[in-house]
């Protein structure tokens, strides 16, 4: 019963999956073994519950995530609805929509600006005031250009969030100075953006997932269980559906995440809902995948103790069978080419950005978040230099996240920790032209973890 895919299931995964509450929620650690443990309880709701196949949802975030999920599910004998939340919402809505384009929203902001206060002078004249220039020559400046993805991002966390623009105005109203220029600009923008969808008659992701919640009580779904998969990166508006498909079915929940890898908060996530489960669902039952079968108990060691210097995580003992000497090599100075030929196994090379990899022949290599829930022999952080990368204005994001106080560097101490846990022995960090304030850390607080190299 609780082998799966060849690999025995731990005592708490077993328990986790025998754990029939209205809510359970699955905290885990990278490498512990998060897919095999959804992969048990659903064949165990089939095998010992008596819960039909068409009666569970099995949600995750992306269409490779969904198919890999699916294709292992059908591998043990198992159909199960596996859906992204797109394909869910579109499901229940029962029609086609026309989904805009995702660039859209950029697009209108651009315009907003190059085709309306450009030429209107007092607001030509706040915009220069708000960016800190004198020049009319503003709008191929880096300073305009992250002005537009803050206010890109603020719209969009807004609708992930569940805000009106009644209460963008609120904050309006409450603002001064500068927060009272951009907010003044975004509810504009905010009412242009509406009306277009509407002449259009387009919808957007968010709008998508409203209207799939509106019509929940119509619909002909009949989920008995619902089991979501990387639940830390869930939105409100995304849980709000699932809470409206839970009051219609009288489904229970089992929710698997690891909030120390919740790396997509200006993308609309929302990491309160995966802290403070107990808060959202009564009775809420929690447990803690502690084994990890992918890192050493060195590097679990360091990288627990640094995720843990921000205050809003939840608590983790994670133990493995490894141990290596000095899991973390820090490389000052070096050629990449000549570390990858120093290396013996596979290597995979991540980067904070695209920038940070694109000049790198080498074939495996990804971003930071795209390598979230992959794992190689030996990983390479190359320019270390840019983590932490703090976004500008980040003050007015802050406003709609509906979470805790904002910690410094909170989302990108997650993003580090994400590049550190990726490798099964070594992970190389690399130094170039200034050491990053993490790397610092690292170094004065972990050194006999450590080994240093400088050419």
């Amino acid at each position: 019963m609780f082998n799966i895919l060849g690999f025995d299931l731990d005592e708490t995964q077993v328990k986790a999956i025998k754990c029939n509450e209205n809510a359970v929620l699955v905290s885990a650690g990278a490498g512990s073994g998060k897919t095999l443990t959804i992969m048990g309880k659903i064949k165990y709701l089939i095998e010992n519950m008596n819960v039909k196949s068409s009666e569970i949802l099995c949600i995750s975030f992306t269409n490779e995530a969904v198919n890999s999920l699916k294709n292992k599910l059908l591998s043990i004998g198992y159909n199960i609805d596996v859906l992204t939340f797109h394909k869910l919402s579109l499901n229940i809505i029962g029609k086609n929509y026309s989904i805009v384009d995702e660039n859209y929203l950029a697009y209108i902001i651009d315009e907003y600006f190059k085709s309306y206060v450009r030429y209107n002078k007092k607001n030509f004249n706040k915009l220069k005031r708000y960016l800190y220039t004198y020049r009319n020559d503003i709008f191929n400046t880096k300073e305009y250009k992250a002005l537009t993805r803050t206010i890109e991002t603020f719209i969009k966390l807004a609708k992930s969030n569940d805000y009106s623009i009644n209460e963008i105005y609120v904050f309006y109203r409450k603002s001064f100075l500068l927060n009272r220029i951009i907010l003044k600009f975004i509810i504009d923008i905010m009412l242009i953006y509406k009306r277009e969808l509407e002449s259009l008659k387009k919808i957007d992701f968010d709008d998508m997932i409203h209207l799939a919640k509106d019509k929940v009580k119509t619909s002909s779904i009949n989920y008995k269980y619902i089991i979501i998969d990387e639940f830390q990166d869930t939105s409100l508006v995304r849980f709000n559906l699932i809470k409206e498909i839970i009051e219609k079915c009288n489904s229970k929940i089992f929710v698997v995440g690891d909030d120390w890898q919740s790396i997509y908060r200006f993308s609309g996530c929302n990491l309160d809902l995966f802290i403070n489960f107990k808060d959202y669902f009564n009775n809420a039952r929690y447990f803690t995948l502690e084994y990890t079968y992918r890192n050493s108990n060195e590097l679990i060691y360091v990288t627990s103790n640094f995720i843990m210097k921000n205050k809003h995580q939840l608590r983790k003992s994670i133990k493995s069978n490894k141990n290596l000497k000095r899991p973390i090599k820090i490389i000052f100075n070096c050629n990449i080419y000549d570390l990858i030929e120093s290396i013996d196994g596979d290597i995979l090379i991540i980067g904070r950005n695209n920038k940070d990899i694109a000049n790198i022949n080498y074939g495996n290599k990804l971003t930071i978040h795209k390598s979230k829930g992959l794992e190689c022999e030996n990983v390479i952080l190359v320019n270390s230099d840019n983590i932490p990368n703090k976004m500008k204005n980040e003050k007015i994001i802050n406003k709609v996240l509906k979470e805790h106080d904002y910690i410094l560097y909170e989302e990108e101490r997650r993003l580090f920790y994400v590049a550190l846990t990726r490798t099964k022995s070594n992970v190389y960090i690399m130094v170039n032209k200034k050491i990053s304030p993490f790397v610092k850390e690292l170094i004065h607080e972990y050194r006999e973890y450590i080994e240093i190299k400088k050419y």
